[in-house]
């Protein structure tokens, strides 16, 4: 007993038995030959007889196979560089989305889409009109031989209005003509003779020229009337008086423009003459001058009367001359 106290228990042929463990975990140093002789026979031994050792004891050795063909393997530059490269926004998005694994018509269709929105975003925002007088200039075979400045001298032409301002006409006193000088003529028996002599022929003939002649002269008078009314050779001179004048006078500007009214003088539409009174000289549509009457007519009795000019208007348009003073009552 004494002997057995300092002495590790054998099996019965004096050996050491190892357990599956210990051998599972001495299988690499068994390849590797750090096992001193006693334990690398005992690993023998278990290998024989254990199945997984021997499994085992295969995929080491292969892994040792493949990691010398490994350590043999040359790595090429550019994969190097592009190993060293950080990773760009594009290259994450490209991976994280799986792009190439993306059917190829989907792949066309989304690189055909990025290529329409690049050309539609430059042909916008492009200054084209530059470029175009950039590539005009440079075709040109102009030589500038010199170069001269000229200053251009504007003539000014004043604003002169197209109608002049007319007053009231004043109707002259007629006068009586005077009588011509009597001559004292002696009588003659031959002068007595032939005036004693009635005359009805040559009375007959002065009656009948004048007749003739009145019909046609009221045919051109209505002829020339008619030519008038028509091109619109005549001039309505007009005056009201209405009560408060300074209220009366704006609203009546306003109703002739509104109207389509425009001034035909050198003065603007109700020109103050005098404190009293106030001047419109304008061009009307006649279709609106009865409107025009109508209006005046709320604010006074309207007198106007059409007057005969040498200025013809044009066809639809007449000119007007319309005093209003203020009413003295």
């Amino acid at each position: 007993m004494a002997q057995q106290e300092g002495k590790i228990p054998l099996s019965k042929k004096g050996k050491r038995e190892m357990s599956p463990f210990i051998g599972h975990e001495l299988l690499y140093d068994y390849l590797s030959g750090i096992l001193d002789d006693e334990r690398k026979s005992a690993v023998e031994d278990h290998v024989k007889f254990s199945r997984d050792a021997q499994l085992d004891l295969n995929k080491i050795q292969n892994g040792e196979i493949y990691a010398k063909q490994l350590a043999d393997t040359i790595v090429s530059q550019p994969i190097i560089e592009q190993i060293n490269t950080p990773s760009t926004y594009l290259t994450v998005l490209m991976q994280k989305s799986n792009f190439d694994r993306w059917p190829q018509g989907l792949k066309w269709g989304l690189e055909a889409l990025v290529v329409v929105a690049v050309i539609v975003t430059l042909l916008t925002v492009a200054p084209w009109q530059k470029v175009l007088q950039i590539g005009m200039s440079g075709n040109t075979k102009e030589v500038v031989l010199a170069e001269v400045a000229k200053t251009e001298k504007v003539a000014q032409v004043e604003d002169k209005p197209q109608f002049v301002d007319e007053e009231p006409k004043t109707e002259k006193p007629l006068q009586t003509p005077k009588p011509l000088p009597t001559v004292d003529v002696k009588a003659t028996p031959a002068a007595t003779a032939v005036a004693a002599k009635p005359s009805a022929t040559p009375a007959v003939s002065v009656a009948a020229k004048v007749a003739a002649a009145t019909p046609a002269k009221k045919e051109a008078d209505e002829e020339n009337d008619s030519e008038g009314a028509t091109s619109g050779g005549f001039l309505y001179r007009g005056e009201i008086a209405v009560t408060n004048l300074s209220v009366v006078g704006p609203k009546i500007t306003e109703k002739v423009k509104e109207l389509g009214g425009r001034k035909a003088g050198g003065v603007e539409l109700g020109w103050q003459k005098s404190p009293t009174s106030t001047y419109y000289h304008f061009t009307l549509p006649e279709a609106k001058y009865q409107d025009l009457t109508t209006f005046l007519g709320t604010y006074g009795k309207v007198h106007v009367n059409k007057e005969k000019h040498p200025r013809v208007m044009p066809d639809g348009i007449i000119r007007l001359i319309i005093t209003v003073d203020e009413d003295k009552k």
